[in-house]
C-alpha cells in the first residue's frame, strides 16, 4: 500500500530542537533517507563521509561547506551533490543555517 507523508518544516525544527543535535530525519526507507540538518552561529558539523551519495539544498542561510579540503560558498537555494564516501563539512555560518538533505543509491 503506498502510504504518503507529508512535513512542515516548522514542525521538523520544533522535533528537532526537543530532541537535540543538529539533524533529524523525516524519511528512512530502504534506499532512501531524508532530512532536515540546522547549524546555529558557530555549532559544529560532525558528520563523516557517508556510504552512499548525497543531495543537500540550503533552505535558509549561508556559510560554506568544506568538500576534500576545498570551500565552496553557499547560501539559500543553494544545491549540493556529494559523492559517497567524500569527505565534507559545513562550516562558516553567522545565522542558523537550514538544510534539506537525501541520501540514497548504490
Amino acid at each position: 500500500m503506498f502510504m504518503t507523508e507529508i512535513y512542515e518544516l516548522n514542525n521538523v525544527l520544533t522535533d528537532l530542537e526537543t530532541q537535540g543535535g543538529y539533524f533529524i530525519d523525516v524519511v528512512s526507507r530502504r534506499g532512501i533517507q531524508a532530512g532536515i540538518m540546522r547549524l546555529h552561529d558557530g555549532e559544529d558539523d560532525t558528520q563523516g563521509p557517508h556510504s552512499v551519495d548525497e543531495v543537500y539544498y540550503v533552505i535558509k542561510g549561508s556559510g560554506l561547506i568544506k568538500i576534500n579540503g576545498e570551500d565552496r560558498s553557499i547560501k539559500q537555494g543553494t544545491s549540493i551533490f556529494v559523492p559517497a564516501k567524500t569527505e565534507h563539512k559545513f562550516h562558516g555560518n553567522r545565522q542558523d543555517l537550514v538544510i534539506f538533505y537525501v541520501l540514497g543509491g548504490r
